[in-house]
């Protein structure tokens, strides 16, 4: 029973630093991330403060366009590598 203050004390820092890295920068109120992140390392006061001031309050906010990946072409459908398999090879002496 002594530890059990210390524990919740514990548990309440873990929490806000896991939801500070997870939530979007651009949601965070007040202040950056990176100072809510100092912040909730003074003892019971930084957290709550997160909890109450800093921590995203739900509000959407516009997702960017998703970035376009280069998309990844398999053998059979590469039309330079299916020529080069109709290709001769070189008569080469080495080879045979």
């Amino acid at each position: 029973m002594r530890f059990l203050p210390a524990v919740l004390v514990l548990v309440l820092h873990v929490y806000c630093w896991i939801e500070i890295a997870q939530s979007d920068p651009r949601q965070v109120r007040q202040l950056p991330r990176g100072q809510w992140v100092l912040i909730s390392c003074i003892p019971i006061a930084g957290p709550v403060g997160w909890l109450l001031y800093g921590r995203p309050n739900g509000s959407r906010v516009a997702k960017a366009a998703p970035r376009a990946r280069p998309r990844a072409v398999a053998p059979d459908d590469d039309p330079d590598f299916l020529r080069s398999l109709r290709r001769k090879p070189p008569d080469d002496p080495s080879i045979h």
